[in-house]
């Protein structure tokens, strides 16, 4: 570039150093012609960085001497502008000068494309589409500059020809000088060597989410994003240039006014390209620092590392290894002859690094391991690993949302029992726990059992495994594998478990077998208050987690028949769907009633599947041509199920067993009686119970904070209450304006000593009799016995007791002495929801919308139960009851005695 006038005299400018560059960047790129590969760039530039350390070398001077050239231009650019009113330039030169500049930067950007990665390929369509918005010559200017969309040969050749030669010119033209002096070349030539032995010239990984534009670009990437019509921005590079031109060869009032704003676009600008460099993450969303995957997601171009220059691969082998997504990965010339993997993450498809991180293009172990992920799947670390963007991206972007995640429901619950929270369905997570007395109290006792509790060691999941992200569910560890893990003394396990999607009981039992332990029920087993020196020598009882005793107890029909869990439930419903629910039932999608239907089922075909719903079929059962059952509450796909000639069938998941899915019988939805009677009330066969536990803080006792890790000293101790295995009782949810009979159980009948943590006299003894509504999982194919809902305290609520109904003088009246003593704080038996024959108000559940029996429905119940003590329930009488009870009642005899309410 032209030397401003004080450096005339051959003094060392910021213009003489771009010259110096500028040949740097000539002579490196004329080598690297030679291994070069137009036809495949991305393959050929990974094979460089394996192959051959000083090949690696000089790209990395190319690469540098490059951005070197350029800033220097720009520098003396402004240092040019700085001392214009002392020198003058020529229409012709200044027109050819403000060209220059921009096809300099054309220069910059085409080798950019000639990575072929996956930032090349979003820069190359962002100026394809831009080209393109040219009115008129749009798709033909697109076409002179990038050429055919499939082939690098046109940008190679403007490149290496059309953008060098003209610079060449417009440079030796400013500065009357073909090369620089000896000097500024060698000292250029240093500091190039310096930074490339360094700091390894980017190339994306093509699995990394984010994408960008080289830092000159992403301003440009940011001012693309925020406007609606991209197509315009044309105009601002036009400016440029005119501006240029103006500042150059314009008046001393155009020339001044040009500078101030190149100043002005030029602060303007860099603020831009700091937010693109540093703010923007994949799909150019907002990414503060202090997000967990921030750096991964963002700073991917300044992750280099230095040339090494004792390889350690076998540079015979790369040729013969695997392509991986476009590339050569050193990790697959090491890690040969690793067996174990599902056919979906086979390394030969989708290499090492998209799971396990490090530097797929390193040729020496200690720089390939560098920031390895040995255990990936971790939420924390997730979207570096199985949200890449070839892999699963959106699903990793719906768990955290999913309440195996967040634990909402549990936190809300917890929170307003200890009166921290006053309404039960606020949307909560387990992240944002404090240190108040309930936070504490979950800390202590609650929650290890989230996806978000990470998986820190090896091994298959057990019955105390919790959390551990998408491998709680997806990693299955063969025979194999398991004995590798304990035996293996080599540097690497070549036995390797499987990530796929064969989710097992065993996955789920680790957190599911305790709260509500649906696991343990579905399998048939109840938790007792035995000890393990307490439990008897028999097949009936089993010991969980080596200490918890558990008794036999009827299964479920649906495990008895072989079902597991993943078979009734879909990935939208684990996984999440992206949306925040309050509670469980919120999130829960599948219903009896999808499969188990009456009339004309609700499908889907196959070509009418969702991506995701597609994939799984396909990878299951193949791609047939099938129509689909799909579920009534949200229109989820079962893609295990298919109706063919008017009959619907079940295959499962794991095994391969297929069911026909029988329609309800008619006392089902054959009448009117049980039209709001939910399939849980009826069909489940029983449900744990617990009540009468008590909760207090021991600041002496040793714990463990189960979402931090490590012992404290002081924890919150619960007393345990009785533990029983009964038919469930029943209570009222009310849904948009309706109510819906539900199984529920003594969720929170405890008392809290919330002084004894907060040591705050104004702290009373918080006492609460909060049932839970519930899904035991007990399913029976025969529901309960008429005498078990209408003629049972429990199932009213009232708590276990002797309910009798006593006629005496023609008159009727229903008697009951309740088994537990009346607490002391509402007067109600210990194990009671409501009291026999009354209201109860406040708070009465762990929801707002579930409400046990008040006198009205009581009554109506009983007087059924009264009927029952005398007809049997499957009598005609009793059988016609069912579709206009009240009808019935009137044609009764004087033999039959009504209850009275006195």
């Amino acid at each position: 570039m032209r030397l401003s006038v004080h450096n005339r005299g051959r003094k060392t400018s910021y213009g003489t150093l771009a010259v110096a560059q500028f040949w740097i960047v000539v002579a490196s790129g004329l080598i690297l012609m030679i291994p070069f590969q137009v036809a495949d760039p991305y393959m050929s530039v990974s094979k460089m960085i394996l192959a051959n350390p000083l090949i690696s070398l000089l790209r990395n001077i190319h690469f540098w001497s490059s951005q070197f050239f350029l800033v220097l231009t720009l520098v003396h650019l402004y240092d040019h502008f700085h001392l214009k009113k002392k020198m003058g330039l020529t229409p012709g030169v200044a027109l050819r000068l403000s060209l220059g500049v921009f096809i300099i930067f054309l220069a910059m950007i085409s080798g950019f494309l000639l990575k072929g990665d996956a930032d090349s390929q979003q820069a190359r369509q962002i100026l394809n589409s831009l080209a393109s918005g040219v009115p008129i010559i749009g798709k033909s200017l697109a076409y002179s500059l990038l050429g055919n969309e499939n082939s690098y040969l046109l940008i190679y050749i403007h490149h290496i020809v059309t953008f060098t030669v003209f610079i060449g010119i417009i440079m030796v033209e400013h500065s009357h000088r073909y090369l620089s002096r000896a000097k500024e070349f060698i000292w250029s030539l240093v500091a190039v060597l310096v930074f490339s032995c360094l700091f390894t010239a980017p190339l994306h990984d093509n699995v990394n989410p984010s994408v960008k534009g080289p830092w000159y670009f992403v301003g440009f990437q940011e001012i693309l994003h925020w406007m609606s019509h991209p197509a315009w921005s044309l105009l601002i590079l036009f400016s440029l240039v005119v501006l240029l031109f103006l500042v150059n060869n314009g008046k001393k009032d155009i020339s001044f006014f040009g500078k101030r704003m190149l100043l002005v676009f030029t602060v303007f600008y860099g603020i831009l390209t700091l937010v693109g460099l540093f703010f923007r993450g994949e799909q150019w969303q907002w990414k503060s620092p202090l997000e967990n995957d921030y750096s991964y997601s963002v700073l991917h171009s300044f992750k280099t590392s230095p040339v090494n220059f004792f390889p350690e691969l076998r540079v015979s082998d790369i040729d013969s290894s695997s392509s991986i997504y476009g590339r050569k990965e050193s990790c697959l010339l090491c890690h040969t002859n690793t067996f174990g993997f599902a056919e979906s993450h086979n390394p030969e498809t989708i290499g090492c690094f998209s799971c396990h991180g490090g530097n797929p293009n390193a040729n020496g172990k200690k720089q390939a391991h560098k920031n390895m992920i040995l255990i990936p799947g971790n939420l924390s670390s997730a979207k570096q690993t199985c949200g890449t963007a070839a892999c699963h991206p959106d699903i990793v972007e719906r768990v955290p949302t999913g309440l195996m995640s967040t634990l909402s429901g549990m936190i809300s619950v917890n929170r307003t029992v200890f009166g921290e929270q006053s309404d039960l369905d606020l949307l909560n997570h387990v992240n944002d726990l404090g240190n108040s007395a309930a936070d504490t109290h979950l800390k202590n006792l609650c929650v290890k059992c989230h996806l978000g509790n990470p998986k820190t060691g090896y091994g298959p999941a057990r019955e105390w495994t919790r959390g551990g992200g998408c491998l709680a569910c997806h990693l299955n560890y063969s025979r194999q594998a398991e004995n590798a893990l304990h035996q293996s003394k080599s540097k690497y396990i070549r036995a390797h478990p499987s990530v796929d999607l064969k989710v097992t009981n065993n996955h789920c039992f680790g957190c599911h077998n305790r709260s509500g332990r649906i696991a343990t029920n579905y399998e048939g087993w109840h938790e007792t208050t035995l000890t393990q020196n307490e439990m008897p020598d028999s097949a009936n009882y089993r010991l969980v987690e080596g200490r918890r005793v558990f008794k036999k107890q009827p299964a479920d029909v649906h495990h008895e028949l072989g079902l597991e869990c993943i078979d009734c439930h879909h990935s939208y419903e684990l996984m999440g769907d992206g949306k925040l629910y309050a509670h469980q039932e919120d999130q829960q999608d599948v219903q009896c009633r999808d499969c188990h239907f009456s009339g004309k089922p609700l499908t889907i075909k196959s070509a009418e599947l969702d991506y995701e719903s597609s994939v799984i079929a396909t990878m299951r059962y193949g791609n047939l041509e099938k129509e689909y059952l799909i579920t009534r509450k949200q229109g989820h796909p079962l893609i295990n199920t298919f109706v063919k000639n008017d009959s619907a069938f079940m295959r499962s998941k794991n095994k391969d067993l297929l069911f026909v899915l029988s329609a309800p019988s008619g006392v089902c939805n054959g009448n009117t009686a049980h039209s709001n009677l939910s399939c849980s009330s009826c069909h489940s066969s029983w449900a744990s119970s617990c009540v009468g536990c008590h909760n207090h803080y021991d600041e002496k006792a040793k714990g463990y904070n189960m979402l931090e890790g490590g012992e404290t000293t002081g924890t919150w101790v619960e007393t345990k209450g009785t533990y029983e295995a009964k038919l469930p009782a029943l209570g009222l949810r009310k849904t948009k304006g309706k109510y819906e009979i539900v199984p529920v159980i003594p969720g929170m009948v405890l008392t809290i000593d919330k002084k004894s943590y907060t040591k705050n006299e104004n702290d009373s003894l918080i006492f609460h009799r909060l049932f839970a509504p519930v899904a035991p999982h007990t399913t029976s194919a025969h529901g309960r016995s008429c005498k078990s809902c209408h003629n049972s305290p429990v199932a009213l609520g009232f708590g276990e007791g002797k309910l009798e109904y006593k006629i005496e003088k023609d008159k009727g009246k229903w008697d009951f002495e309740p088994e537990f003593d009346k607490h002391p704080q509402d007067n109600l038996p210990g194990d009671a929801w409501t009291g026999f024959l009354q209201n109860r108000s406040g708070m009465l559940a762990t929801r707002k919308n579930v409400f046990p029996f008040d006198i009205e429905k009581q009554k109506r119940v009983l007087t059924v139960g009264g009927c029952l003590t005398c007809h049997e329930e499957d009598s005609e009488v009793m059988l016609r009851s069912l579709n206009d009870f009240d009808a019935i009642l009137k044609t009764r005899n004087s033999k039959c005695i009504l209850p009275t309410w006195d």
